[in-house]
C-alpha cells in the first residue's frame, strides 16, 4: 500500500487499471475521440490506512467526499481515473485488489454508490457500466459477467434491492446466471468460466466482446442488448489456426490474448467483427481475424442452482466449505 500522498486525477499521467479503459480506440470513460482533458476541479487525497477522499472545488472552497464501501471507509493503493458524464455525475475509478467503482454527484456533494469489480468498462453512451463480478483472492472463483444501470438507483441495481458492494448488476454472461451472493463461487466443474480478456464496447453501446478461457475450451463471446439492456449471448469456439493464425497440431496447447478488438456497426442484424489476436508461442505470430456476428452460436444455457452452502466462499471472514459426507 502507498504512504499518504495527493494525487491530481488525470487521463494523461495517472495509470490505467487494468481493463478499466478498454475501448475499441484510445476513449477514455466511454466518450468517443481522444482523451478528455482532465477535470481541473478535482483532487483527492490518500490517507496511510488507504482511505480516500474525493474534493470538489480548489482551494478553502472544496468540498470533500469520502469514499465508502458499504458503510466503512474505502481501503484502495490510488485514485485511477474520474468519469464526468453527461448527466453531471462522475464515475471514480480506484485501485486494490480488483477495481473500486463510486459514482458521485458533485452538484450535492454526495456518494450515491460504490462497487467491487473486475476490468469494468463504461458504455459509448455513458448508459451502461460492463464488467466481470468480483470474488475475493484464494477463492475458487468462476467468471461472471454483468452490466450496471447507471440511469437507474443503486437499489435497482441489486437483485431484490439487497445492498452490498459485490453482488451488484445483472448477468449477462453466462445464460442462465442469476447474481446472488458467492453466485460466481458455485457450479459444475465442467462449466466453470475461467479469467477471460478485457470486455469491448460496440460504437452504438449495443454489444459486448470479450474472449473467455472456458472448461470447453477458448472462446469468444458476444452479447447483445436491448433498449432495455435485456442480454442474448453467444460465442464463437476458438481452433487452434483461429489462435495462432495457422494450421498447428489440435492437441497443442496455445497461450493467447486479444491486443485490440473493432466492432463494426449492425447492418441488418450482422456485424463485421475485427480481432487482433496475439500469442506467446513462438510458432505462432499476431494477426487479425475476421469474424461476422454469424459465426457466433447462441451459448448454452447454464442451470445455476442456488445452494445451502458455497465451496471457497468467504462469510464474516471465513471459508465456507461443504459439510462432510455421511459414511
Amino acid at each position: 500500500m502507498k504512504p499518504a500522498l495527493f494525487v491530481l486525477l488525470s487521463a494523461v499521467c495517472l495509470r490505467p487499471v487494468w481493463g478499466q479503459i478498454a475501448q475499441t480506440h484510445p476513449e477514455y470513460c466511454g466518450l468517443p475521440g481522444d482523451v478528455n482533458p482532465p477535470p481541473s476541479d478535482i483532487s483527492a487525497s490518500l490517507d496511510p490506512q488507504g482511505h480516500a477522499t474525493l474534493y470538489i472545488g480548489r482551494g478553502n472552497s472544496a468540498r470533500g467526499i469520502l469514499l465508502m464501501l458499504d458503510s466503512l471507509p474505502s481501503l484502495i493503493s490510488e485514485l485511477t481515473q474520474v468519469c464526468p458524464l453527461s448527466h453531471g455525475r462522475m464515475v471514480v475509478f480506484a485501485d486494490y485488489v480488483g477495481t473500486d467503482l463510486y459514482i458521485v454527484d458533485p452538484s450535492k456533494t454526495a456518494l450515491v454508490d460504490s462497487f467491487l469489480a473486475y476490468n469494468p468498462v463504461i458504455s459509448p453512451d455513458q448508459r451502461w457500466i460492463a464488467y466481470m463480478k468480483f470474488y475475493p483472492r484464494g477463492v475458487e472463483g468462476a467468471a461472471e459477467y454483468m452490466i450496471y444501470d447507471l440511469t437507474k438507483t443503486p437499489t435497482q441495481n441489486r437483485p431484490d434491492g439487497v445492498g452490498g458492494s459485490i453482488d451488484v448488476g445483472k448477468v449477462i454472461f453466462p445464460p442462465g446466471h442469476e447474481n446472488f451472493p458467492a453466485s460466481n463461487t458455485v457450479g459444475p466443474v465442467d462449466q466453470e468460466h475461467l479469467g477471460g480478456t478485457r470486455l469491448y464496447w460496440a460504437a452504438d453501446s449495443r454489444a459486448i466482446l470479450f474472449g473467455e478461457r472456458a472448461r470447453s475450451g477458448p472462446g469468444i463471446v458476444f452479447i447483445t442488448l436491448d433498449e432495455k439492456g435485456v442480454p442474448s449471448a453467444f460465442r464463437h469456439p476458438l481452433t487452434p489456426a483461429e489462435i495462432c493464425g495457422r494450421d498447428i497440431p489440435s492437441g497443442s496447447p496455445l497461450s493467447w490474448r486479444l491486443d485490440q478488438v473493432e466492432i463494426g456497426p449492425d447492418a441488418a442484424g450482422s456485424r463485421v467483427i475485427l480481432l487482433d489476436i496475439g500469442s506467446g508461442d513462438s510458432r505462432c505470430a499476431p494477426h487479425v481475424l475476421q469474424l461476422h456476428s454469424e459465426d457466433f452460436q447462441t451459448a448454452k444455457t447454464e442451470v445455476h442452482v442456488r445452494p445451502g452452502y458455497t465451496r471457497g466462499a468467504i462469510v464474516d471472514g471465513k471459508e465456507v466449505i461443504p459439510p462432510k459426507k455421511e459414511k
